[in-house]
């Protein structure tokens, strides 16, 4: 059985997947990018959104260290409560109503690029996804101030990012693909099928916890 705590590099991708995939004001900008021929442009928006969630993804890690390190006795604490904000956001995420048509932007792509970033870290709620999925998967090696714990937090954070980008990769070149096909329903379906697996991952989380 894989030790998910101390896949730190591969863990990060797939968290980083699920902070951009939900539906939100990001990607209904990427899409419109993309779906108007704007390959380019699209990736641009999708890096800012990217290192975004790696900024919040290092101070989650980095930051979370310390806290670790006081409250290691509480892991079954810490992996509930990490369990149950990914619940939480499993039910807004499902309950979203994306519209393809609700965002219009003429703005150029560095300028979209650098409001992008900013809204990123303009979301708490971003930063508390990390804090609960990191407390959740309870990351093996993060909480201590030693150069291999510190570099497993890197890890991390590396993931976070390249999984981002991935999920921008993907969004970009497909709705250039899907260009006329792509409908609101889609948008939904997206939505629901993130939830599903936010939503499993915080029963597993908590199962955990209480098990512990």
């Amino acid at each position: 059985m894989i030790d998910l705590a101390s896949a730190h590099f591969p863990v990060g991708v797939a968290i980083g997947v699920a902070a951009a995939a939900p539906v939100g004001p990001i990607n209904l900008l990427v899409i419109q990018r993309a779906l108007g021929g704007e390959r380019g442009a699209a990736l641009l928006l999708g890096l800012g959104g990217a290192l975004g969630d790696a900024v919040f993804a290092g101070v989650a890690a980095f930051g979370l260290a310390a806290v670790m390190r006081m409250l290691d006795v509480h892991e079954g604490l810490i992996r509930i409560i990490g369990g149950i904000v990914m619940l939480v956001f499993a039910v807004v995420i499902w309950r979203a109503a994306p519209r393809l048509g609700v965002i219009r932007s003429r703005s150029s792509a560095p300028r979209m690029a650098a409001a992008v970033f900013g809204m990123t870290l303009t979301n708490p709620a971003t930063l508390f996804f990390f804090l609960g999925s990191f407390g959740a998967v309870r990351f093996a090696g993060i909480g201590h101030d030693t150069p291999l714990h510190l570099f497993n937090a890197g890890l991390v954070v590396a993931g976070v990012f390249l999984g981002s980008m991935l999920w921008w990769v993907i969004v970009s070149w497909g709705a250039m693909a899907l260009r006329g096909r792509i409908t609101d329903g889609h948008l939904v379906v997206l939505n629901h099928a993130t939830a599903i697996v936010l939503a499993l991952f915080g029963v597993v989380a908590v199962y955990l916890g209480v098990t512990a």
